[in-house]
């Protein structure tokens, strides 16, 4: 269950024996997780014969049993049960949902043959043998997130957190792919198997085995979550699951989520990240019943893998993964021609790249718009910029806070909607008569937009992409070069960089040395990030190309696309990722790394930091 965190009064003074006793069963416990885990494991990504399946279901409840006495006796040995009831809510009612599970297994085949009266016994004991695995991995979810705020407590930089997180699941994605009921042959080549990990956590959707074919339905779900956690950023999944779970987030925590998520205020950080998965699930949940709604004429064999296609496709598109369940991806005969569906993935598609800053920034201004229309807002106006103000002193929370689309919100939101018009229009003009020559006006028109869309880091395509021209991939690499915006799912310089670049070029010109707009000035150190941004992107795309084009046979222009559509974690292809050697896959798999992290955070990660002294030398100018 979690290790025992003793509070002051919990346990009374001179009951030296029942700390003991605690540190005991907490560390029981404790190992108890090994051979869940080899139990869920086994029983998930191995064919096994029907005495191994026994032997795992009867280890299975034996591990259950000892998980619910140990829960209860620490119960009984706590003094103070309240605060303890408190801290460790969850622990309690995971123990007992696992002892009614345990004691009353007639009354809930009773239950279920009351919903279901056609239940059939293997059907219940089936249903059972679910039950147990999902109140088994409920089990172990309150330690796993406890123990893995002590990674917080390192003294590691931001960056190098989030770069080991994302290491860490790459890796153990890597090795549930392996196993064999991961795939439909039984067994995948490790260099595959780490670049489909590294593809799903990027949220990239390069692929160099068939996703719908080649592999399970285990699988696909083990890459719909890694795209889950890739997406949402493995930090802030973290955060909010012990949120929930009552435990606290540090400093350390709340400054690496500072870096994944873009968010300028650390007394933000929380509500943000809540915010965050909340809406993403929400979003996600609204989408996957209207994809469900609408392949319900696919002619799919069950509603469970109706429902599975529709919230895996769901997943993808929120966090621009790109992967499909289909072989040919949206070109797929069923859904390419389906407006429904496809609006629906590019509003998730949109929606994702905006970035949880920005669309925090919206709602807020949104409810804030609602409650003054209607007079619930009172009291003194008050600049959003402030609200950190308005808790370090109680006294003026009576003020009102008066909500404005901030700096960075206009400037993705401007640059966002230009990309996607002069995209939509680029590959009009050049693919009208090519690539969309065979479709209607109104297709053409609709598909030359959508794939201004998932060009910016989404990676779907409803047609053949190595049927565009050469000066269409050029202007496909500009769009997946740029990406999506900071704090979002996808990846590439960002939008705002972007933007900064352009605006302080535009200074230089017209003989400024800053940058005004919107009646604000942007920071000279924002100036300075998103030039380094710009220079080291070009530099890494040109390295990569130069060794791709060292190991691999393909054409220069399909290898460039290659490159960017994995730095830019965006998943379109000309069709030759399968046909990459190995060191060529290698590339990739770190290009897909570094596109998603950011240059300058493995930089800041690999170089240590230095502070400068009270000193500054005197200036002098370099010509340009």
């Amino acid at each position: 269950m979690g290790k025992l965190i003793v509070k002051p009064g919990m346990i009374n003074e001179g009951e030296g024996g029942k700390v003991r006793l605690l540190w005991f069963i907490d560390r029981v416990l404790m190992l108890l997780a090994f051979p869940a885990v080899f139990s869920l494991v086994a029983e998930y990504g191995f064919y096994l014969s029907p005495s191994q399946s026994l032997f795992i279901q009867s280890l299975d409840f034996s591990i259950l049993w000892i998980f619910a006495l140990g829960g209860l006796l620490r119960l009984l040995l706590i003094s103070d049960r309240v605060s303890y009831l408190r801290s460790h809510w969850p622990d309690i009612l995971i123990m007992l949902l696992i002892l009614t599970f345990l004691i009353f297994p007639a009354q809930i085949t009773a239950v279920m043959h009351s919903f279901l009266p056609g239940l059939l016994p293997g059907a219940i004991a089936k249903i059972y043998i679910v039950i147990t695995q999902i109140l088994l991995l409920l089990a172990l979810v309150p330690p796993a997130l406890r123990y893995s705020q002590r990674i917080m407590t390192f003294n590691l930089q931001p960056a190098l957190l989030i770069i080991m997180s994302f290491l860490i699941f790459i890796v153990l994605g890597t090795l549930l792919l392996l196993m064999p009921k991961a795939s439909v042959s039984g067994s995948m080549p490790l260099i595959d198997a780490l670049f489909m990990s590294t593809s799903a956590i990027c949220v990239t959707g390069l692929v160099v085995v068939d996703t719908a074919t080649e592999l399970t339905v285990f699988g696909q779900a083990v890459i719909m979550v890694l795209m889950q956690l890739g997406g949402l950023g493995i930090m802030t999944m973290t955060t909010f699951f012990a949120y929930m779970l009552g435990s606290g987030s540090g400093l350390k925590q709340y400054a690496t989520l500072q870096s994944l998520l873009g968010e300028e205020s650390l007394g933000r950080i929380r509500s943000t990240v809540i915010h965050v998965i909340v809406f993403a699930f929400v979003v996600e949940a609204v989408a996957a019943v209207i994809l469900y709604y609408d392949f319900s004429t696919y002619g799919f064999s069950s509603v469970p893998e109706q429902l599975f296609f529709a919230l895996f496709h769901s997943v993808s598109a929120f966090c621009n993964g790109g992967f499909s369940l289909w072989s040919d991806n949206l070109m797929a005969a069923e859904i390419q021609h389906s407006v429904t569906a496809l609006v629906t993935i590019m509003f998730l598609i949109v929606i994702g790249g905006l970035g949880f800053p920005v669309i925090t920034n919206i709602f807020m201004l949104l409810n804030y718009r609602v409650r003054s229309r209607f007079g619930l807002v009172k009291g003194e106006p008050v600049e959003a910029e402030q609200v950190d103000t308005l808790r370090l002193f109680p006294q003026k929370k009576s003020r009102k806070l008066k909500i404005r689309l901030s700096l960075h919100s206009k400037l993705v939101l401007i640059t966002t909607s230009l990309l996607l018009s002069f995209g939509a229009l680029g590959i009009a003009l050049l693919e009208w008569n090519g690539a969309l020559g065979a479709l209607p006006v109104a297709d053409r028109v609709f598909s030359a937009l959508f794939h201004s869309v998932s060009a910016r880091t989404a990676g779907f395509n409803t047609l053949d992409i190595g049927s565009f021209s050469v000066p269409s991939l050029f202007f496909l690499v500009l769009l997946m070069w740029v990406g999506a915006s900071p704090g979002s799912t996808g990846g590439g310089i960002k939008t705002s960089t972007l933007a900064v670049a352009v605006l302080n070029i535009s200074a230089i010109v017209s003989g400024r040395n800053r940058i005004d707009i919107f009646r604000k000035q942007v920071a000279p150190v924002t100036v300075v990030k998103a030039f380094s941004t710009v220079i080291l992107s070009v530099f890494y795309i040109a390295f990569a190309l130069f060794i791709l084009l060292i190991t691999e046979q393909f054409p220069f222009e399909e290898l460039l696309f290659e490159v960017v559509s994995a730095v830019g974690t965006v998943g379109l292809s000309t069709g030759i990722t399968s046909g990459l050697s190995q060191t060529g896959k290698l590339v990739i798999i770190v290009s897909m790394f570094i596109g998603r992290i950011g240059m300058l955070s493995v930089l800041g990660a690999v170089i240590r930091q230095r502070s400068f002294g009270r000193y500054a030398y005197t200036r002098e100018n370099v010509m340009i």
